[in-house]
């Protein structure tokens, strides 16, 4: 505890680039299936990550009213896209959901008990997504009737947020006070810097589990 305490209580830290790899494999070691950008059929989506080469390095995308277009980036960033155009809601709030099975035997049945939600780590998050998260676990969470799937799902979710460095011509954050700085609701969250040949990621501390992670990982003081 006192280990957390103090990440906590620091500074942010720097993560290099070059230790991204075993970020992901930080958290995987402790259960996580990691659910982030790639870059797929003309877009960023968000689906399962295993590799620094499933990320959408050296993409960026281009959006305004009605149109969203992928290109080449001039830079070798890995976060240097604005937004997807999916939502992290799929996996908080699916759109089909089984609510319960039953065996029949000899006559009878029997109910079988769902799965357990698995524990996820989404990578990527927003500070518009963040907003968008906050104003779901106000309904399904913090109403006067709780969602039970919901918060299974919610309770199993690692967040790792990541700053955004530029703005689309869609993008609505400032005037809804929702970024482009991630202020809460996150364990992690990222500011990624390039610049010429230094690669790295300016790392800030939510929660004793992201302190658990980055004890894990090379890092040093910002």
């Amino acid at each position: 505890m006192a280990l957390q305490s103090f990440f906590l209580d620091s500074p942010p830290l720097i993560l290099e680039h070059q230790y991204f790899q075993q970020f992901l494999n930080a958290l995987a070691d402790q259960g996580y299936l990691v659910i982030g950008p790639t870059a797929r059929d003309g877009a960023i989506v968000y689906d399962e990550i295993t590799s620094t080469d499933d990320l959408p390095t050296g993409w960026t995308d281009t959006q305004a009213g009605g149109m969203y277009r992928l290109e080449p980036a001039s830079s070798a960033a890995v976060f240097g896209y604005t937004t997807s155009p999916q939502s992290w809601k799929r996996y908080l709030h699916p759109p089909v959901l089984e609510l319960w099975r039953a065996q029949r035997t000899n006559g009878t049945f029997q109910v079988i008990p769902e799965d357990v939600p698995p524990r996820l780590a989404f990578l990527g998050v927003r500070a518009c997504e963040l907003q968008a998260i906050a104003i779901q676990d106000k309904v399904f969470l913090h109403s006067e009737f709780v969602d039970p799937h919901y918060k299974a799902r919610r309770d199993n979710i690692f967040i790792v947020a990541v700053n955004c460095s530029h703005a689309g011509e869609t993008c609505f954050c400032a005037s809804l006070n929702a970024g482009p700085k991630a202020a809460a609701g996150y364990d992690l969250a990222l500011t990624e810097v390039v610049d010429k040949e230094l690669h790295y990621y300016l790392v800030e501390i939510g929660t004793e589990r992201g302190a658990d992670v980055m004890s894990a990982l090379p890092h040093h003081a910002a």
